[in-house]
């Protein structure tokens, strides 16, 4: 393969379009590449990649001009410029300074916002008019839109997700630890005020404190109460801010999982259904947070929006407290993969011998984790658009199949509804 023949490699099938447009465009970058380089399923998409990552890396280093880009015919180019002179003309602003313009456009490592910049901004007349030139290249590409996708994205919900059903749950006991701690308090005033009522029938305050004893006992028990008082409260008020912290996290979860939709929903046509808060049955339930069924074969999502630094080796996940690592017990990977097999046993369960894939979704974007050979898929929220392109190479199920397996879920999701009502 060659870097035309590279080039002309469709890229992933949430974008599918050559390579070559799309670096035009700027829509591929070098980060793009370097992922499709590393994780496409589709082989020769992934030697393009790795084709043009190396181009790029002789282009910049040795400022190779690819000749076969011209000006567009009848346009007229300032007094003194020519494309060839703008293409090895330096750019003069960080962090590319001293590289030639032409490579850094080639490589779309400028865009068409940082030739205007330097159009309006470069104190050099050389570097104004190559900006110029090399803008007027850039204006000129034609731009194909892509095929009108098939519809939107079929999305099912089972009802409220684990976290909503959390979050009830927690506020629920707010409100009976609430309604306990009032109704104590008005029982023991009750009895405080009998007891008061029946020792001054019994005994005047006079004979009551007239010893030291008696005086210091009085003092004793009212200290007491006080501090039983105090007590009660200051628990109460550390019970209800952890209840309140746990409520925020999986309000977290809750809005991760509403983020993921959204990217899937953009990425995604009417030729798939994602089905939401699955709980398949048996002795053990198992909630499943978004299973997600393509031409392409059937997916086991699970969602996760944890708080802090995180790793993933192999199966085993790793939270950092300062510099120290902790593993952490119910590993993600494991959960994912667990919950595969568990959906795949419900399909066999009528007949249909279908295999699921299993895949962690990292969707706090605020919270950094890195991933060294995964034994379970782990997508990042900010490439999901990415991984949803790519599982499009897989095994494809054929349509009656498709069809049962959307009608089994969409049964066990409306009755999960009906339950819950």
């Amino acid at each position: 393969m060659n870097i035309e023949e590279a080039k002309k490699v469709l890229w992933l099938k949430s974008n599918p379009r050559p390579i070559g447009e799309l670096l035009n465009e700027g829509y591929l970058n070098q980060s793009r590449l370097e992922w499709a380089a590393e994780k496409a399923y589709e082989p020769a998409l992934k030697e393009a990649a790795k084709l043009l990552l190396n181009w790029q890396k002789q282009t910049t280093s040795q400022a190779v001009v690819d000749k076969k880009t011209s000006l567009p015919s009848g346009i007229q180019l300032p007094s003194g410029a020519s494309l060839d002179q703008a293409r090895v003309t330096l750019w003069p602003f960080s962090p590319f300074k001293g590289q030639p313009m032409g490579t850094l456009v080639e490589t779309k490592q400028l865009s068409i916002k940082d030739l205007g910049f330097a159009i309006e901004n470069a104190w050099d007349e050389r570097v104004r008019k190559a900006a110029m030139v090399l803008m007027l290249v850039r204006l000129d590409q034609v731009i194909n839109e892509p095929e009108e996708p098939t519809g939107f994205l079929n999305v099912i919900s089972g009802g409220r997700s684990f976290a909503e059903y959390k979050q009830y749950q927690l506020t629920l006991f707010q409100g009976m630890l609430l309604g306990g701690f009032l109704t104590l308090s008005i029982v023991w005033f009750i009895g405080m005020f009998t007891n008061q009522k029946s020792a001054q029938a019994g005994v005047s305050m006079a004979d009551a404190l007239a010893t030291p004893a008696s005086i210091l006992a009085i003092v004793f028990v009212l200290v007491f109460l006080a501090g039983l008082i105090w007590l009660t409260g200051f628990l109460t008020d550390k019970l209800m801010d952890r209840i309140e912290k746990l409520k925020e996290n999986y309000r977290k979860g809750e809005e991760g999982e509403k983020k993921v939709v959204e990217v899937m929903g953009q990425a995604l046509d009417g030729n798939w259904s994602l089905f939401r808060n699955v709980v398949l049955p048996g002795r053990r339930k198992t909630d499943l947070d978004a299973v997600l069924v393509g031409p392409a074969g059937v997916w086991v999502l699970e969602v996760k929006t944890f708080t802090g630094t995180y790793r993933n080796i192999g199966e085993q996940w790793e939270y950092r407290i300062g510099n120290r690592w902790n593993l952490y017990k119910k590993s993600p990977s494991r959960q994912a993969k667990n919950n595969a097999v568990r959906l795949s046993e419900f399909f066999k369960a009528d007949h249909v011998p279908q295999w699921v894939n299993a895949a962690v979704v990292w969707a706090n974007q605020e919270s950094p984790l890195t991933v060294e050979n995964p034994s379970t898929a782990v997508w990042s929220l900010d490439r999901l658009p990415d991984e949803l392109g790519n599982i499009w190479h897989g095994n494809p199920i054929p349509e009656a199949q498709r069809k049962q397996i959307i009608d089994k879920l969409t049964k066990l999701c409306e009755k999960q509804k009906e339950i819950h009502k």
